[in-house]
């Protein structure tokens, strides 16, 4: 790209005309008639034209970049966008705006939405996830007391605005696509040595998001691309159970069941709820207990 700045003299008066010479796909020329002195705020205006303050998260093209894992080989860190279910539209609905607050009563009204997919949460969770307390409305009130005692429903699925540095949570692809697809987020900029990629399964990456006339930034934050809401509600309840009474954080294995592969992720308990669930590229730590 060449920026090419013509002086002309007109009426007396120095005038700075610029035009923008491209190539690719973002071909176009925009001039002005502003005084020579505000070419440096021209040159800003054209930079934030052509350099938008993020990249996609998602997109249909190979384009393999260098991350900081893995080290030895480049990786594409936008794979195509993934599908999206009935019930993962309503658990973005649920969500709302980022920075939004979701009732327990809002969870509720999802699972008894969708009946099949809470059947499902229970009985791969055994039944139950407090000894006796096997009927359907003693489990929906035990399944949302663990999602929403620490709030980790929001943090893990929709994702928290915390200041203008801090993302919290956003470990949900659905939440992603949406983002993006909404124009209301994406891929940080100038941050591959945080990235990591074990393609087709776990992204690790900085995320941008539009709050109204604000940019939020944070530089660490990812997702498993092999799963979808059902999978996430389900795997991060049962290593709750999993682990008893057992509260810290510690490594989960994931199985994904259509595509075969695997990975681990970082699993916290606190003051017996959820409070987070998400891939890990390079895992470190304790192992969690196994489902028994």
């Amino acid at each position: 790209m060449t920026l090419q700045f013509k002086l002309k003299s007109l009426g007396g008066l120095l005038l700075g005309s610029c035009v923008l010479l491209a190539t690719g796909e973002s071909d176009q020329a925009i001039s002005t008639g502003h005084p020579l002195e505000t070419i440096p705020q021209q040159r800003a205006m054209i930079q934030a034209q052509f350099n938008p303050p993020w990249f996609p998260f998602f997109d249909q093209v190979n384009n393999p970049i260098s991350v900081r894992f893995p080290a030895s080989q480049r990786v594409d860190i936008t794979p195509p966008p993934p599908p999206v279910s009935g019930f993962d539209q309503a658990i973005l609905k649920l969500c709302g705006p980022i920075g939004s607050s979701v009732s327990p009563q809002g969870f509720r009204q999802l699972m008894a939405s969708y009946p099949t997919v809470f059947r499902q949460i229970k009985q791969a969770t055994g039944g139950e996830l407090s000894l006796g307390r096997s009927q359907d409305a003693e489990f929906l009130e035990d399944l949302t007391r663990i999602w929403f005692k620490q709030e980790a429903f929001v943090h893990i699925f929709c994702g928290e605005i915390s200041g203008s540095r801090k993302i919290g949570g956003l470990h949900f692809r659905g939440r992603y696509l949406q983002l993006q697809t909404e124009g209301m987020g994406g891929r940080l900029p100038n941050n591959t040595g945080r990235e990591e990629v074990v393609p087709g399964v776990v992204y690790t990456l900085g995320v941008v998001i539009k709050r109204g006339n604000q940019l939020i930034r944070d530089s660490l934050k990812g997702y498993s691309y092999v799963t979808d809401g059902q999978e996430l509600l389900t795997i991060a309840t049962i290593a709750f159970k999993a682990q008893d009474k057992t509260e810290g954080a510690c490594l989960y294995p994931v199985t994904d069941a259509d595509s075969g592969q695997s990975f681990r992720a970082v699993f916290v308990r606190q003051r017996g709820a959820i409070v987070t669930f998400y891939p890990d590229a390079t895992p470190q730590g304790r192992s969690c207990q196994p489902p028994r």
